[in-house]
């Protein structure tokens, strides 16, 4: 059911809520602007008063009051924004002439009055569209914003029957910084919206398979999947006799599309021919879709099985990711040196932003995310603490320099100064103080924006004289990479910056001393360690300890969840049995010099920790006379150091493809299962 079709009234509840806000200040139908509530500067403009005393429907000024007093009291317009009393008057006096005896803007349908209000504006002369722009007009918008604003304000359906869902409303985990809040379903052909509504909210909010920022790419590819369906069999309501035929059919009119569509408005791709990388994620997200809907057994689903409909040649040849991508981009310093030369040119409200960003390591969403309280001052200098959202680590802590933590300062003074509890209700340190992101975080598109136009303006180039290109992420790379060059150890690295394995902060922050990356590769091959039929430590070498085993190398990578115990890796091959397995007393693969065991810098901590446990242990029994306890422990605390001393001689990374080791539990799961 699409939204125009959907019919919401106002009841007794709206009428009170409405009411209720209309007391004091904005019960009266002449606001003098002088002393509106929320004018916080002097007024220096001639018009002073907005009046609504010439609407003569009561039920239509009651709305418009009500629409205006939201807008200024929530702070998603300003005070200028509010008082335009023409704009207001020539829409008014439309309504009037059309339609004087509604008692609602919901009693006509949105089309229909926007149809007619826009042959009203043209015969009086005013504009349609912004001069030399697509952009509707400030008359057309004014009306647009206003029934919208009605409309979603009547309308008590659950937030997933409607045709746009606002994340706010939908009780799920995601991050406020983000400048998506709206998911938008009115484009999906009807036949289909309701299957693909039913597949959004049980992937987003049932099974928690989809997170917020990825599930908008799922509901445009699927919308162009429908659209095409649609117009190749019009009757359809499900895709239960989907063929192999319409899958070729789907993937030639994917080949012969421009991957903007043909529509006439401007997009990002608007009439660029489609890429594999395009072609790829089409299809990909087509298969998920069919593999949901096949293994819940939903009635909609293709009666033909998904293995017969979609097969591997139909993906292009492509590396699908940049997390499969070992080529970081990254600040260099000579760009750096450019940006800081010339940094009082940036918008004041982002140098803070900025400097914070190439101090911290933190994401940017994370960064605009920060409380005002994110500055900790300890006896050793001062920390940022701020949580890490992307791996949901609560209250991450980095030290950062006096004249970073001076910057933190004098932006939490002039927010507490220029904020209240409406505007900043959660204390962001970067809060957003007026318009429809009131009380968010500043969104981290405008900062890559500024930074891209005030590069261009002060031509600040790459090392072969090109204009430098911004990514936000880009200055969390620089992070890594300047602590990794600067010979800060890789375990260290990868607590400050918040990664969950050695080998991922490694390539995460590309490091460019030759050198130092040849080191580390000889290192990698050598550093990780077993025990042989004597008990001796030695290197291990993952290759032929997997030949050995009659195994794949890669089978052991991609199982390394499964193969992985408390003290190292068990690469013995799942076929044959272990002799071992029932011996708790020791680890029996050390008890037993096991050569399917094997141990990396990973597990250096839990050694760390059980010789700490044992030397513990051994003070106890001494003090105690236990001499027979600590000659049974001994040999164990000895195992335990040449383990130790084993890893250390050698960093010892071996393992995930970048994909999947940045995910992990779940996240990771759901990567195998779609085959990345």
């Amino acid at each position: 059911m699409n939204k125009l079709e959907v019919q919401v009234k106002p009841t007794r509840v709206h009428i009170e809520k409405m009411e209720s806000v209309l007391v004091g200040y904005w019960e009266s139908d002449c606001w003098d602007v002088r002393l509106c509530p929320v004018l916080n500067k002097i007024w220096t403009r001639n018009y002073v008063y907005l009046k609504f005393d010439y609407i003569s429907n009561p039920h239509l000024k009651r709305e418009v009051k009500f629409f205006i007093a939201k807008r200024l009291t929530e702070y998603s317009w300003s005070v200028e924004s509010a008082w335009r009393g023409s704009i207001i008057k020539h829409l008014m006096n439309f309504i009037e002439n059309k339609h004087s005896h509604i008692s609602s803007f919901m009693d006509v349908p949105k089309d229909i009055l926007l149809k007619e209000y826009k042959s009203f504006l043209y015969k009086k002369g005013k504009p349609l569209r912004k001069k030399g722009d697509k952009i509707n007009s400030d008359w057309v918008r004014f009306f647009l914003t206003l029934y919208d604003f009605l409309f979603h304000f009547y309308d008590e359906r659950e937030e997933t029957e409607k045709d746009i869902w606002d994340v706010s409303k939908l009780n799920i985990d995601y991050n406020e910084a983000s400048s998506i809040r709206l998911l938008n379903f009115e484009q999906v052909p009807s036949a289909f919206k309701e299957l693909l509504k039913s597949y959004i909210k049980e992937r987003l909010m049932v099974h928690q398979s989809l997170g917020w920022g990825s599930v908008h790419n799922y509901v445009s590819q699927l919308t162009r999947f429908f659209t095409f369906i649609s117009k190749s069999y019009p009757n359809w309501k499900d895709i239960e006799m989907l063929s192999r035929q319409d899958i070729l059919d789907y993937i030639a009119f994917l080949r012969s599309t421009p991957m903007g569509g043909t529509s006439a408005n401007k997009t990002l791709y608007s009439k660029q021919p489609p890429s594999d990388h395009y072609i790829y994620i089409c299809i990909q997200k087509l298969q998920t879709f069919i593999i949901h809907l096949q293994r819940f057994e939903w009635s909609e689903a293709p009666a033909i099985p998904i293995s017969k409909l979609v097969f591997s040649e139909d993906m292009p040849n492509i590396t699908l990711s940049r997390r499969n991508s070992n080529v970081i981009k990254y600040i260099p310093d000579e760009v750096w040196e450019q940006v800081v030369s010339n940094i009082d040119q940036l918008p004041s409200k982002y140098m803070p932003i900025l400097i914070i960003l190439e101090a911290s390591g933190f994401r940017i969403s994370d960064v605009v995310s920060l409380k005002l309280d994110c500055l900790l001052q300890k006896d050793d200098g001062y920390w940022l603490v701020g949580d890490q959202t992307k791996v949901k680590y609560k209250s991450h802590k980095v030290p950062i320099s006096k004249e970073v933590a001076k910057t933190i300062k004098a932006q939490q003074e002039l927010v507490l100064k220029e904020s209240t509890i409406k505007t900043n209700p959660n204390n962001y340190l970067f809060p957003t103080l007026s318009g429809l992101r009131v009380g968010k975080p500043t969104a981290p598109l405008s900062l890559s924006r500024n930074l891209n136009a005030f590069a261009a303006k002060h031509d600040i180039t790459d090392k072969n004289g090109n204009l430098f290109y911004f990514n936000n992420h880009a200055f969390r790379h620089r992070y890594g990479v300047n602590l990794i060059n600067n010979g800060m150890k890789l375990l260290h690295v990868q607590k400050l910056m918040a990664h969950a394995s050695p080998e991922m902060t490694l390539v995460y922050a590309q490091i460019h001393d030759n050198t130092l990356r040849k080191e580390w590769e000889k290192s990698r091959e050598s550093g990780a360690i077993r025990l042989d039929v004597q008990g001796d430590v030695v290197q291990a070498d993952l290759k032929q300890q997997a030949e050995e085993n009659g195994l794949e190398l890669e089978w052991i990578r991609h199982n390394m969840d499964s193969i992985r115990l408390d003290h190292g890796f068990c690469v013995k091959s799942p076929k044959l049995n272990c002799d071992f397995l029932n011996q708790t007393i020791e680890p029996p693969c050390i008890k037993n010099n096991c050569r399917s065991f094997h141990v990396d810098q990973t597990f250096l901590p839990y050694y760390k920790e059980q010789i700490a446990k044992i030397e513990s242990d051994i003070k106890i029994y001494k003090k105690t006379g236990r001499t027979r306890s600590i000659e049974i422990i001994q040999p164990k605390l000895k195992r335990y150091q040449e383990i130790v001393d084993g890893l250390k001689r050698g960093d010892g990374i071996f393992g995930l493809d970048k994909g999947r080791r940045e995910y992990v539990g779940k996240d990771r799961e759901e990567l195998t299962q779609n085959g990345q």
